[in-house]
């Protein structure tokens, strides 16, 4: 690159008098200035600034020896001024400069870019030593923002479109991080313009069937998984455990929000053959000792002795009664930071219904309206009662487990499904796998009598343990010493 040729400094040059000299505006009601202030948004102090920055660059093209290369604002005074023909050609080249200053664009290319960047650096220096200051910021960027952003301009008819800065996507690690409130705020205006032409009223209570249902989907889209990312950032961080050992009805009651508990003991105990299968599904105590573990001899001590209980009779009666024992394995959960307090439970599990709640109410609002237009309803009814079906599956798979909790569910659910390594049954293995997989998992592990013996009857609905919730919650960890002993 050729080094610039000594000059005086600008202000003391008779062509940078000459360029001050040059009157871009004239006496025009829409002046150069106000053109390009208004071509590309800017205030008109900002655009003066601008076209006193672009003399300054044709002072530099025509006296530093080297190429120079404009920043992307000087460059839109340059495009404006090639379209005043005889201001630019007459006056400025042929009475100002003396020859001809003609605008090259690129031809495209990383070899190009690579140059331009060059001259734009090499412009820069140039400017500092003829104006002894150094270019302001706002109008001459460095060159990764000059390079970076000006390729994407576009122009826009505003009459027929609404323009949203595009907010700045969060960066986590090197990973695009999870929205927060302020994306899912962006996202839902951007979802609101979907449609939003000239052409389409801007209340969406006038929009058409089709239009109005598109809108009525992506707002409920949108709305329920903001809700169940919130209630999944509630639980925490799904992290490996390394807190002390968990006792078998410790996982079973965290597994599938603890609904299979009596179950997954019933099974225990038969394998254990401390309870006898009898015909009829009923089943009687096979011993006097009673289990060591509380839960499987809360669910023994239901057994009328001496006799025999129908199988459906002890499930109930343990979902219903053995709350001292259920209580006792969910402090323990709790204090292990995996099973969810109450409180939290009911706090998160809000989310999902109110998201739900505020689309049924809008889409009640569109339904009054077109019955009283006397517009065709019957797709926004079903789409009413879709989305009220898919809000409620959501609260009851709703929250439980805590991330760590789920983390552990995960790895044991993988490990209990893969079986035993030595192939030998465990009752902690009979347990967990009703646990996780329901009394058909029996079936596979060679106890098909058993699973036939313990499943409810067709017509009954098994119950839930004593927390009073149903719903599932798979899942697992590698933890430090989960599922251990008794």
């Amino acid at each position: 690159m050729r080094m610039p040729i000594a000059l005086p400094p600008a202000p003391q040059s008779e062509l940078w008098a000459r360029l001050v000299a040059l009157d871009l505006d004239g006496q025009a009601s829409l002046s150069f200035s106000h053109r390009l202030a208004r071509d590309n948004g800017w205030p008109l102090a900002f655009a003066r600034r601008v076209v006193l920055e672009y003399k300054k660059f044709v002072y530099l093209a025509a006296t530093c020896g080297h190429p120079v290369t404009p920043s992307d604002e000087v460059d839109q005074a340059w495009h404006l001024h090639l379209v005043y023909t005889r201001s630019y050609w007459e006056e400025l080249c042929g009475q100002v400069l003396g020859f001809a200053l003609h605008h090259g664009p690129t031809k495209g290319g990383a070899a190009e870019g690579h140059k331009f960047r060059e001259w734009y650096t090499a412009t820069k220096q140039a400017y500092q030593a003829a104006f002894g200051e150094m270019p302001p910021a706002d109008i001459w960027p460095a060159a990764a923002v000059r390079f970076g952003e000006a390729p994407h301009f576009r122009r826009v008819n505003l009459r027929r479109h609404w323009l949203l800065p595009r907010p700045a996507m969060p960066r986590l690690r090197g990973r695009l991080a999870l929205p927060n409130r302020r994306w899912g705020l962006a996202l839902a205006a951007a979802l609101v313009l979907v449609g939003c032409t000239a052409r389409t009223p801007l209340n969406p209570f006038d929009w058409y069937g089709t239009e109005f249902l598109r809108l009525f989907w992506g707002v409920y889209a949108l709305s329920l998984a903001l809700a169940l990312w919130l209630r999944a950032r509630g639980a925490g961080p799904q992290q490996s455990y390394e807190g002390p050992l968990l006792s078998t009805y410790e996982v079973v009651r965290l597994a599938n929000r603890g609904s299979r508990l009596a179950d997954s003991a019933l099974a225990a105990l038969a394998h254990s053959q401390q309870i006898e299968l009898l015909p009829d599904q009923k089943i009687r105590r096979a011993t006097d000792t009673p289990p060591t573990v509380p839960y499987e001899r809360a669910v023994w001590n239901l057994i009328v002795q001496p006799g025999s209980s129908k199988v459906e009779t002890v499930r109930d009666q343990a979902n219903r009664q053995i709350k001292v024992a259920v209580r006792d394995l969910d402090q323990s959960l709790q204090a292990k930071g995996l099973l969810l307090g109450a409180a939290a439970r009911r706090r998160l599990d809000y989310y999902p219904p109110a998201a739900t709640l505020a689309v049924v109410l809008f889409g009640l609002i569109k339904l009054v309206v077109g019955l009283v237009r006397g517009r065709p309803v019957g797709f926004l009814i079903l789409s009413l009662l879709a989305i009220s079906l898919i809000g409620g599956v959501a609260y009851l798979h709703g929250a439980w487990a805590t991330g760590r909790g789920k983390y552990v569910l995960r790895e044991l659910a993988r490990r209990t499904k893969q079986g035993p390594a030595d192939g030998a049954l465990t009752t902690q293995s009979v347990a967990f796998a009703v646990a996780f997989f329901g009394l058909n998992e029996l079936n596979n592990l060679g106890l098909a009598s058993l699973a036939t013996h313990l499943a409810p009857p067709a017509t009954t609905s098994g119950g839930d343990s004593s927390g009073g919730d149903g719903g599932g919650d798979g899942g697992g960890s590698g933890c430090g010493g989960c599922g251990g002993g008794d």
